[in-house]
């Protein structure tokens, strides 16, 4: 059967690097009707995370196949780098992932090793056999996925940001994803974001990180807070999640009930 869609397109990627804006929400539940409620929403990209959510590859790959007809793009962040974990994700077609906690141009170096075929790197050829070639079908698979593969570095702590250049000029990146939750707790801040120390950290990294002409994208909290990073040169935005929203959702119509059903 011919195929009808070109499946190693990674529009988020050629998004961001066109400085076209993406909004994105996070997904912690390991479900794909969860998912694909998400995706008919109108998000651009869905922020899978499987570093903090209860996700395992079978739960990633089936959600990436449920939003597959939306216009919706998997972003998924893995625990941590390593060359199997890595060869895993990339040959069930996942194109774009985010690797958390990166604090050094070297680490970099590694993933991209990982991540890469001869000579540039160690990853192995199965492609043609799995999901990642469509089973075989694409055949230039090989000469094509440089071009639509989107890892996407983490910085989230004081190392990181100080050796943001090193991150982010390792070349074949997708971009660099910034975590203000966790440097803010790294900076002995807790979880406040909004910390004057947290924010000139955030407004540095995102301006620099532009300098280099690499596409930089975070979470944002407010929709004041997002507006400020995109207008600093983010072109990704995370806003929200899942489970966050579950939560507001039920507690706002409790007491919605409880208010209106008083005797």
């Amino acid at each position: 059967m011919a195929m009808t869609k070109d499946f190693l397109y990674n529009e988020f990627k050629h998004n961001i690097e066109a400085g076209k804006f993406q909004y994105g929400i996070a997904q912690e539940i390991p479900s794909a009707e969860v998912a694909e409620v998400l995706a008919t929403s109108n998000y651009d990209w869905l922020f899978v995370d499987g570093e903090h959510g209860a996700h395992d590859l079978r739960s990633i790959v089936e959600i990436s196949r449920t939003v597959l007809p939306y216009n919706v793009t998997p972003v998924v962040r893995i625990p941590e780098a390593g060359t199997g974990i890595l060869k895993q994700y990339l040959d069930s077609g996942i194109h774009n992932i985010i690797i958390p906690k990166v604090e050094s141009g070297e680490e970099v170096e590694r993933i991209m090793y990982w991540a890469s075929y001869a000579p540039r790197g160690n990853r192995g050829m199965g492609a043609p056999a799995v999901r990642a070639g469509r089973y075989g079908r694409i055949p230039d698979y090989l000469e094509r996925i440089n071009d639509e593969l989107c890892i996407l570095p983490q910085i989230e702590s004081k190392k990181g940001i100080e050796n943001l250049d090193a991150i982010a000029s390792v070349s074949g990146i997708g971009g660099i994803f910034l975590g203000p939750i966790d440097l803010a707790v790294d900076m002995g801040h807790g979880l406040n974001i909004f910390h004057p120390e947290v924010e000139e950290a955030m407004e540095y990294a995102i301006k620099r990180i532009r300098e280099l002409g690499v596409p930089v994208g975070t979470v944002a909290m407010t929709p004041e807070q997002g507006k400020r990073f995109a207008d600093l040169g983010a072109s990704f935005i995370g806003i929200g999640a899942d489970t966050q929203l579950l939560v507001q959702a039920a507690d706002a119509n409790l007491e919605t009930f409880k208010q209106g059903m008083q005797r």
